[in-house]
């Protein structure tokens, strides 16, 4: 059973640090795994990413000490079995408003007693090899982590951060206004009431809760750290790569001027 490297930095006391991906480009997986992000989340609800492109960027990031994950597109068991067997080390499952909904991805990912994930060989085990070792493992190792992207879901936050088997909780923070009719207020008093509700639930429960940092601004990353947040997701890869090649473009317009190229060329 490979090493859950979101799990060792969260025992660590640390803050998990990680990414989105909607390119689906096993490139874009090695480059970040390999700049030190402790995850890389592929994200099948919003971008074009399916199981075997996903496989693909599982393999890529597999040199790197950093842990995949997947986004789900809907919770739904078929779906969470395929993907942990082709060897993700977490989910993140969109969309959940109630226990109901948590203890129903929590029982897809894990395997009896604990849950009803059905056995079999698949990549996740070396196709049969280590059958054995990732049977008696996975279910201490796989990180559930259930997104809470609606006001419902905020309501009702201490139930759902009572299913056994919760990893995490991630806040979809686009839809969370958009169910409060803020959308993308992310400073609006009541998405700031929301954030505390989550962040308390979460301290009292003892399960880490996390933010994606949609733009990459670090002054938000501090604020989520300070705010208690301990799992980052940190922006994604075609927000990322628009603000450094525009931050980059910029700066050489600016420099043109300030040398008088142009001036030079009349």
């Amino acid at each position: 059973m490979k090493e859950n490297h979101f799990h060792q930095e969260l025992a660590r006391g640390g803050v998990a640090m990680g990414g989105f991906m909607q390119i689906g480009h096993a490139a874009v997986a090695e480059v970040f795994a390999r700049a030190g992000l402790r995850w890389v989340m592929f994200d099948t609800e919003h971008g074009g990413i399916d199981l075997e492109t996903g496989t693909d960027l599982i393999r890529a990031m597999s040199a790197w000490p950093c842990t995949p994950f997947v986004r789900l597109a809907i919770n739904d068991s078929a779906w969470i079995a395929r993907f942990l067997d082709a060897g993700v080390g977490g989910i993140v499952v969109p969309m959940v408003n109630c226990a109901e909904q948590a203890r129903a991805a929590v029982d897809a990912a894990k395997y009896p007693p604990e849950g009803r994930r059905g056995f079999g060989y698949n990549r996740a085990n070396n196709y049969g090899v280590d059958f054995d070792d990732y049977a008696a493992n996975a279910n201490g190792s796989i990180a559930v982590i259930v997104q809470i992207e609606h006001i419902e879901g905020v309501e009702n936050i201490d139930q759902i951060l009572d299913v056994e088997g919760i990893d995490g909780v991630f806040v979809g923070p686009y839809d969370l206004t958009g169910s409060m009719g803020i959308v993308g207020q992310m400073d609006h008093p009541r998405m700031a009431d929301a954030l505390r509700r989550i962040i308390t639930a979460c301290r009292e429960h003892n399960v880490p809760a996390g933010l994606h940092v949609v733009q990459p601004q670090i002054e938000r990353v501090k604020k989520a750290i300070e705010d208690g947040f301990r799992i980052i997701g940190m922006s994604l890869d075609n927000v990322m790569l628009y603000h450094a090649t525009r931050s980059f473009v910029t700066e050489t317009h600016r420099l043109v001027e300030n040398l008088g190229v142009m001036e030079k060329k009349q």
